[in-house]
C-alpha cells in the first residue's frame, strides 16, 4: 500500500507544480505588462523586471490555495480517468487512504508556503517597495500622489513617502498635536538617516502653530528622537496582507495597546494562520468531486470546476472579511466559515460516494 500512496501523491505534486507554474507564469507576465504604465525617472524596464521577480513569491503564496485545488482535481481525476482509482480501490485501498496520500504532499507545499510567508516574502515586499518608490523619482518623494505609510507615536502623526531597507527615510512629515488634539508642528523633511539611537533629518522646514501666529523655519540638518528604529518600520511600510504571522500579532496587540482599530492586521493574522486548513478543506472538496460527481468527465472540465471552486471560495472570504469589521464579530470567524462550508460540503460528498 505504501507504493499505491506515494504514487498517487506524486500524482497530485507534479500536477499542482505545473498549476503553480503556469499560474505564477500568467501573473508575472500580466505585472510586467501593468508595470510598464509607471516606468519614470529612474524606474526603467530592467527595474519593473526586477520589481516583478521580488513579489513572485508572495503570489506564489497567494495562489497556493487554488493550486493545490486544482492539481487535486488533475492528479486525481488523470488516475481516475485511466481507471486506476477503481484498481486500487478494488485492491482494498479506502477512500480515506487515498485522501491521506493527496494531503501529504500538499502538506509539504503547505509548510514551504508558510516559511515564505513568515521569512522571506515580508523582507523582499519591503525591498520592492522601497526601490520602486525611491527610483521613480526623488523629487516627487514630498507630493502626496502617493499613499506612503503613516504611523502614530503618542501625539504625533507621522508619514513617509518611501522607506529604504537599509534605514532611510523619504519624503517625512510629521504633526504634533497636544492633548486637546490642537496642531502644534508640523515638521517635513527630504529625508531622515538613523544614527544608532535617532533620526537625522536633512532639508527640514519646521512650522511651529501657536494660537498667535505661525512661524516657519528652514534647518538644514535636525536630530528628531523617535522609537521608530530600522527594525520596526519594517511593520509600518508593508501592507498586513504582506507581513509574517509573530509581526501581524504583535502589531495588532500593539495597536490596541494605543486604543487604535486592529481588525485589518487580525484579519491578515487569521487568514495566514488558517490558510493550511483552509487549503486542506479545499482538497478534501477537489477530492470529494472526483469520487463523485467529476468522476467522468474531461480534465478541461474538471479544471474549469477547480478554478470556478476557488473563485467562489475567494469571493467569499473577500465578502466575510470586511463584514466582519462592519457588523462587528470576531475576525476570525471570516476565516472559519469558508473552511467549515468547504470542509463539510467535501465530507458529505465523500460519505455519500464511498
Amino acid at each position: 500500500m505504501t507504493l499505491l500512496d506515494r504514487y498517487v501523491g506524486k500524482s497530485v505534486l507534479l500536477a499542482t507544480l505545473v498549476v503553480i507554474l503556469v499560474i505564477i507564469g500568467l501573473d508575472a507576465i500580466f505585472t510586467l505588462v501593468d508595470e510598464l504604465n509607471h516606468l519614470k525617472g529612474g524606474y526603467g524596464f530592467v527595474e519593473a523586471l526586477e520589481f516583478m521577480l521580488l513579489r513572485l513569491p508572495r503570489r506564489a503564496y497567494e495562489y497556493m490555495p487554488m493550486a493545490c485545488l486544482i492539481g487535486c482535481l488533475a492528479g486525481l481525476g488523470g488516475l481516475a480517468a485511466s481507471s486506476e482509482l477503481t484498481v486500487m480501490r478494488a485492491a482494498g485501498l479506502s477512500v480515506r487512504r487515498i485522501i491521506w496520500a493527496v494531503i501529504k504532499p500538499v502538506a509539504v507545499l503547505m509548510l514551504m508556503s508558510m516559511a515564505l510567508a513568515e521569512f522571506a516574502i515580508p523582507t523582499l515586499e519591503k525591498i520592492a517597495q522601497s526601490q520602486k518608490a525611491v527610483l521613480q523619482g526623488k523629487g516627487e518623494l514630498l507630493s502626496n500622489k502617493g499613499q506612503g505609510y503613516w504611523h502614530r507615536e503618542g501625539n504625533d502623526f507621522m508619514r513617509f513617502r518611501a522607506v529604504e531597507p537599509n534605514g532611510v527615510l523619504h519624503g517625512i512629515t510629521v504633526y504634533t498635536f497636544d492633548d486637546a488634539q490642537n496642531l502644534q508642528q508640523v515638521v517635513r523633511a527630504e529625508r531622515a538617516i538613523y544614527q544608532r539611537d535617532h533620526w537625522q533629518m536633512q532639508g527640514a522646514n519646521v512650522m511651529t502653530v501657536t494660537p498667535e501666529q505661525t512661524q516657519l523655519e528652514t534647518q538644514q540638518s535636525r536630530v528628531w528622537n523617535s522609537g521608530l528604529t530600522p527594525k520596526s518600520l519594517s511593520v509600518v511600510m508593508i501592507e498586513p496582507r504582506d507581513m509574517s504571522i509573530s509581526n501581524l500579532y504583535q502589531y495588532a496587540g500593539y495597536l490596541e495597546a494605543q486604543d487604535l482599530n486592529a481588525d485589518n492586521y487580525l484579519l491578515s493574522f487569521w487568514k495566514k494562520v488558517t490558510q493550511p486548513l483552509s487549503t486542506f478543506a479545499l482538497v478534501i472538496l477537489g477530492a470529494a468531486f472526483i469520487f463523485g460527481p467529476l468522476r467522468q468527465v474531461t480534465a478541461g472540465s474538471r479544471i474549469f470546476s477547480g478554478i470556478l471552486v476557488g473563485l467562489i471560495y475567494k469571493y467569499l472570504e473577500d465578502i466575510l472579511a470586511p463584514s466582519s469589521i462592519v457588523l462587528g464579530f470576531d475576525p476570525i470567524l471570516a476565516s472559519l466559515i469558508p473552511i467549515l462550508l468547504s470542509a463539510g460540503v467535501g465530507t458529505y460528498l465523500l460519505r455519500k460516494a464511498g
